[in-house]
């Protein structure tokens, strides 16, 4: 099983071509939350996953719940809380990148305590977590506590997916990320997220450092531009597919969810050497499904990850 912690949330998404000075201004909304994604993402690749997260009990929440159970996601791990349900409202500039403006606080995917935090992962052979339940507190304290935990017991998975809007100060990453970099064997992170992190440093000298704390596993995820995928044999760069972008977004956490998937099914073939078979033919092959995964993705609208079949396919 894969335990996905942090967020869950509506995207609100702001239509397209409506005047700055409009009245009126349409809105739809999706779930979403990047650790909602993943979770998602996983199941309909086949694999067992659960969320752990604070969700509300208002009636946004209870939609929330209701997805996660027909997406046959395991909601035992979640708990309910008497806060509100985060919104996340996003906009599209006309390179199509969207902008986000977040309001969640003291909403209930922010509340998580280490009080929540389940006593035993019993055949879980990941734990994930993403975005600012890295950073926001309690929750983020109930992460890393569990991360402290749960290190060297099962592979341990970040991805930083940096959202200023809802913590500016990068030097509050960057010290949360350090103690998590500590424990954790893969990474997945965005070439936006590094220029956040560290503006003007080089990704190759970013790399080197975060290799440095004993990571098995880093990915550098670049857009259109493709991924660069490290690990301690061999390093390879993977195109992404050509195709006509209809929005970018859950684009990083379908190829999160695909990353994790080609991991945990490595080590499930090899036991604990699965970090000594990632070669450059390995990498080469992880990184192209992942890829092909996220394009998909990318060809429709919203955060709408593909199912197995889809990407077999694609392959």
């Amino acid at each position: 099983m894969f335990v996905v912690c942090g967020e869950a949330l509506f995207d609100v998404f702001i239509a397209d071509g409506v005047a700055w000075d409009a009245r009126t201004v349409p809105f739809s909304a999706r779930v979403g939350g990047s650790p909602f994604n993943v979770a998602i993402g996983l199941a309909r690749l086949g694999c067992d996953s659960a969320l752990l997260t604070g969700l509300s009990t208002d009636f946004l929440g209870q939609r929330l719940l209701a997805v996660l159970v027909a997406e046959r996601v395991s909601t035992h791990l979640i708990a309910r809380k008497q806060a509100p349900t985060t919104l996340g409202f996003v906009q599209h500039g006309e390179d199509g990148v969207p902008a986000y403006a977040f309001y969640g606080t003291g909403a209930a995917d922010r509340s998580l305590s280490v009080d929540d935090l389940p006593a035993r992962l019993d055949g879980a052979e990941c734990l994930h977590v993403g975005s600012y339940s890295i950073v926001m507190p309690p929750t983020s304290d109930a992460v890393l506590q569990l991360f402290q935990r749960e290190s060297g017991q099962r592979i341990i998975s970040i991805d930083p997916n940096i959202r200023p809007t809802v913590e500016p100060d990068m030097a509050i990453w960057c010290e949360r990320l350090g103690r998590l970099l500590m424990l954790a064997d893969v990474v997945k992170v965005s070439d936006e997220d590094l220029s956040w992190l560290y503006p003007g440093q080089a990704p190759d000298a970013i790399i080197r450092q975060w290799m440095g704390f004993g990571l098995r596993l880093m990915v550098v995820t670049r857009g259109s531009k493709g991924a660069l995928l490290t690990s301690r044999v061999a390093q390879v760069e993977v195109e992404a597919p050509q195709i006509r972008v209809v929005d970018t977004v859950g684009a990083g956490d379908t190829f999160q969810a695909a990353l994790l998937d080609a991991v945990v099914t490595l080590k499930q073939a090899h036991g604990e050497d699965w970090a000594s078979l990632l070669d450059a033919a390995t990498l080469t092959r992880i990184g192209h499904f992942a890829a092909v995964a996220a394009a998909i993705t990318c060809s429709r609208k919203g955060a709408d990850l593909p199912t197995r079949a889809e990407v077999n396919q694609a392959l």
